[in-house]
């Protein structure tokens, strides 16, 4: 059985592509999920970071997706995924081995047979790179 902390990355997901879609409010969203308010204060918390250090985020996965695979070519669930994984890489304090390992179950749970090798291949990098910085 999957954790109240993978739920609630998970519900985070759903909001970032909800939100990529131009579908409604994340509020609305979250009380179809089963959470506790601990956690939907925590997906919201991973949402609202995602969304606000959006631009770092995307020009950080610009960086180490190649020139002929821009990011907006990724599929909309994988993006998602990779967004709320890069914001926890790069700004929380979680190890980097937890927040990569979250992702790559996301990816098999929610996207198709190849995003989880993707997914994982590009925070490998990101994780590589922050540690040189």
């Amino acid at each position: 059985m999957a954790s109240a902390r993978h739920l609630a990355r998970r519900s985070a997901v759903q909001l970032l592509y909800a939100h990529e879609m131009g579908c409604g409010k994340p509020e609305l969203l979250m009380e179809e999920n089963k959470l506790g308010e601990k956690y939907k204060a925590f997906a919201l918390e991973l949402y609202g970071g995602a969304k606000a250090y959006g631009d770092q985020i995307n020009a950080r996965l610009s960086a180490v997706l190649p020139d002929q695979w821009p990011i907006e070519r990724l599929g909309c669930v994988e993006r998602a995924i990779l967004r709320l994984a890069c914001y926890e890489l790069l700004f929380s304090a979680l190890d980097a081995p937890v927040v990569i390992n979250e992702a790559v179950e996301l990816a098999k749970e929610l996207a198709d047979d190849n995003a989880p090798t993707l997914i994982n291949g590009i925070l490998e990098t990101i994780r590589k790179n922050r540690a040189k910085a």
